[in-house]
């Protein structure tokens, strides 16, 4: 089994499912805290020097107001209908890094190897997820943004 296989078990088999006990919603790298007044998105991000021996991976947070998206998109008809966690936007919409969240700076980094047990590294992933990301997620959803 090489390490891209791995992580994609681990995220199928252990960090799918946690995310969900914690009511998140999606699958493979993408999921979504349900919000009728936000897009609440969480995705892995797997770093671009990660191959068959070794997968590093973090994770990307966006919060965004639909109705301030919405008026983006009918400024900037290229946006996609949702947003996606892993890609910058703009300032309109709130987006940061888990490990800046965490405390541990810009970047927490998980590793995947294919020789090695994954449910450590998915345990310490969503642990940061329950402690650090849902917080500011729910912050950020109830909290007043300013309207464009």
């Amino acid at each position: 089994m090489t390490a891209q296989e791995a992580f994609t078990m681990m995220v199928k088999d252990e960090i799918a499912p946690a995310l969900r006990e914690l009511g998140f919603k999606g699958s493979g790298q993408r999921f979504t805290l349900p919000s009728e007044t936000h897009w609440a998105l969480l995705g892995l991000q797997k770093f671009t020097w990660s191959d068959r021996d070794r997968v590093d991976f973090t994770a990307n947070v966006t919060v965004v107001g639909r109705d301030v998206w919405e008026a983006q998109r009918a400024e900037r008809p290229h946006l996609p209908a949702r947003p996606s966690a892993n890609t910058y936007y703009g300032t309109y919409a709130w987006q940061t890094r888990i490990g800046a969240l965490a405390g541990r700076g810009e970047d927490a980094i998980w590793r995947v190897s294919p020789d090695r047990p994954t449910d450590r590294v998915a345990a310490e992933f969503v642990t940061a997820v329950r402690d650090h990301v849902l917080p500011a997620m729910r912050t950020r959803i109830t909290v007043a943004e300013p309207r464009l």
